[in-house]
Formats: C-alpha cells, sequence, structure tokens
C-alpha cells in the first residue's frame, strides 16, 4: 500500500493530460461541448452525456480499447477524445485500431447497410508533435492518390493535436 501511495502525484502538479484530470474535466458537458467546438471549429449540441473510461470490446479473446472519453452528438456524430501523456510511436496505428473497433460496435447484429455508420471523430491531445513536421494539428480523412482532391465519404476523420503549452488548472498564473 505504502509503494501505491508513493507513487501518487499531488493533485497541484497534474495537467490536463493527466487521467485523471482530464477524464474530470471532460465529464463537464459544457467544457466538453466547448472543446470539441474549438477543435472541429463548428457549433456542437452534444446529445449523451460524456463517458470516460469507455470500454469496447468485440470478443474476449482479443484486444479491447478504453477510449478516454466517448459521445454523440444531436446529428450522431460520434466523438472519441484521448489524452497521451507519454511519448508512443504507435499513435497512428492506434488511431486506426480505435476506429476499427469503435465502427464494429456502431451497427446492430445482422444490419446490411453500411450507410448506418456514425461518422466519427478519434482526436488524440498530445504535448509533442507526433509527426513531427512542425504543426499542431494534423487531420486525416482518406484520400485518392490519383487525385488528392478526391475525399474517400466514409465519414471517418482521426485528429492529432499538440498542446500549445503545458497547463496546470490549479497554479496561479503569476507562480
Amino acid at each position: 500500500m505504502t509503494d501505491k501511495i508513493s507513487k501518487m502525484v499531488p493533485l497541484s502538479e497534474l495537467t490536463l493530460l493527466d487521467r485523471f484530470l482530464f477524464d474530470e474535466v471532460m465529464e463537464n458537458e459544457q467544457i466538453h461541448q466547448l472543446i470539441l467546438e474549438i477543435i472541429l471549429g463548428k457549433d456542437i449540441a452534444l446529445l449523451t452525456r460524456a463517458e470516460t473510461e469507455k470500454e469496447l470490446r468485440t470478443s474476449p479473446l482479443l484486444r479491447s480499447i478504453r477510449m478516454d472519453v466517448f459521445s454523440m452528438d444531436e446529428e450522431g456524430f460520434i466523438y472519441n477524445t484521448e489524452a497521451q501523456k507519454q511519448p508512443k510511436p504507435d499513435l497512428p496505428k492506434r488511431s486506426r485500431y480505435y476506429q476499427g473497433l469503435l465502427d464494429s460496435s456502431l451497427l446492430e447484429p445482422g444490419s446490411v447497410h453500411f450507410n448506418l455508420l456514425n461518422d466519427s471523430f478519434i482526436i488524440i491531445i498530445t504535448p509533442y508533435d507526433v509527426f513531427g513536421l512542425g504543426k499542431y494539428r494534423y487531420t486525416f480523412r482518406a484520400r485518392c492518390d490519383e487525385n488528392t482532391s478526391c475525399i474517400l465519404p466514409d465519414g471517418a476523420t482521426r485528429i492529432f493535436l499538440k498542446q500549445f503549452r503545458q497547463l496546470n488548472c490549479f497554479r496561479h498564473p503569476a507562480n
């Protein structure tokens, strides 16, 4: 027990990318909606309350995922917002896996109409530039190699954001 206590980080040292604080902040419907609106640059009316640590699995034999924050808006768009504090070289493939499991959970068994799949956004926020190209934002949608203006209308968008600076909610700006 003392080992676990010694690893606890004081609340004053947490940033928004720490799991506990991220989940607590994003569970506030107004804050979550505002963050999504800022990221996507459009008004969003959330239909469902944000679910934190939502688990998806397709089989007990296969790897599951635990989404940091999951929500849906009134238009049926799905949002999965993730905070990744530590550098992970597998984030692009992880986002692909999340997309696959998320999609597999959106259709009822026996459904034959794939156009019923909701449009979805997987948003990953990190304190570092995932692709090392000097951008703070990378937005991915499937495009045709032969004509890059032709976007595959599958409704899947993945966004990787570099947090501008480390924010600490509990420190006074003068500190």
